[in-house]
């Protein structure tokens, strides 16, 4: 006997019609159990309509959550679950994995099929395969984050330190949050790159990079100003806060050992918070000259700067 939703879908016509189509198309009954399964299904999944009709969907191996893994406790709040309970349609982005385990990423619509009476008798969920979709937002992003990066370093490059600076300003203004700027300058580094090469000289900046990436705190951003110069822009830190950070980064950069550069690294650091009446210029300006205070006091120190 046809259930409801065969009787949906009778005659060779729309049968050949959905099987014709490129979009993986499937149904099922009130209970969960796959009634239809088109030639797409088969082809995106690798599971033919053989092996899938009959079955509940949510005891499939077909189906992941959005993160492409399979979660037994996920099985009543998925797409067609959601569907079914609500009679509200909704669109969704997750995963399927093949009979050969690998995973696809999907663009899924699950809708409710009503009888002529208007009862809900079944769900249809039509997906397709976006793997070229994200693989070509995936190649977007990476050339994004290289854009913004600076290749020797790591780091932001001015750029985008720069953006990202003045969206912390708006930000701590917006909360009145205290937002603390630090001016960075490696000390004698002309006279590195003068006496053993620029070779060396870039060894000096990807150390320094490096320890900058990996020994701030995650709120923290760093971006190469320029040169031997380096930006870090602490959100929620006050005077006292970044003045700490700043003799945090000072001793690691005068640990710096095993480089192939004789010179003993070190770095000069200004610090100012930003004040109410103050702009992104005016913040810089006033850490550039604790900086400045810091290099002609006898360097590798960190110097406050107040308006």
């Amino acid at each position: 006997m046809k259930t409801c939703v065969e009787g949906l879908l009778t005659g060779d016509f729309y049968k050949a019609l959905l099987d014709s189509i490129f979009d993986a198309v499937y149904t099922v009954d009130v209970n969960g159990n796959i009634v239809y399964w088109n030639e797409s299904c088969a082809r995106i999944t690798g599971y033919s309509a053989r092996e899938m009709l009959g079955r509940r969907y949510n005891e499939t191996n077909f189906s992941c959550n959005a993160n492409g893994e399979h979660n037994p406790e996920e099985r009543n709040s998925n797409g067609i679950a959601i569907v079914l309970k609500t009679g509200m349609p909704g669109t969704w982005r997750g995963y399927v994995q093949r009979k050969n385990g690998q995973r696809i990423p999907v663009q899924s619509h699950v809708s409710v099929m009503h009888n002529p009476s208007g009862e809900i008798v079944g769900a249809v969920e039509v997906f397709r395969d976006i793997s070229a979709h994200v693989s070509l937002e995936e190649a977007h992003r990476q050339v994004l984050q290289v854009s913004r990066k600076d290749q020797l370093t790591g780091l932001y490059n001015r750029t985008a330190i720069t953006a990202l600076f003045k969206a912390e300003i708006e930000r701590s203004r917006r909360y009145n949050q205290p937002l603390a700027a630090i001016m960075m300058d490696i000390d004698h580094f002309k006279r590195v790159n003068d006496r053993y090469g620029h070779d060396a000289g870039d060894r000096v900046l990807a150390k320094i990079g490096s320890i900058l990436l990996f020994n701030l705190r995650k709120p923290d951003a760093v971006g190469r100003w320029g040169g031997e110069e380096f930006l870090i822009i602490a959100p929620g830190d006050d005077l006292a806060a970044a003045e700490q950070l700043a003799e945090r980064v000072r001793q690691y950069v005068e640990a710096i050992s095993s480089i192939g550069v004789p010179e003993h690294i070190t770095a000069s650091f200004g610090v100012a918070q930003l004040q109410p009446d103050q702009g992104q210029d005016q913040l810089l300006y006033v850490a550039d000259m604790a900086l400045y205070k810091a290099k002609t006091a006898g360097r590798n120190q960190v110097a406050v700067g107040y308006e």
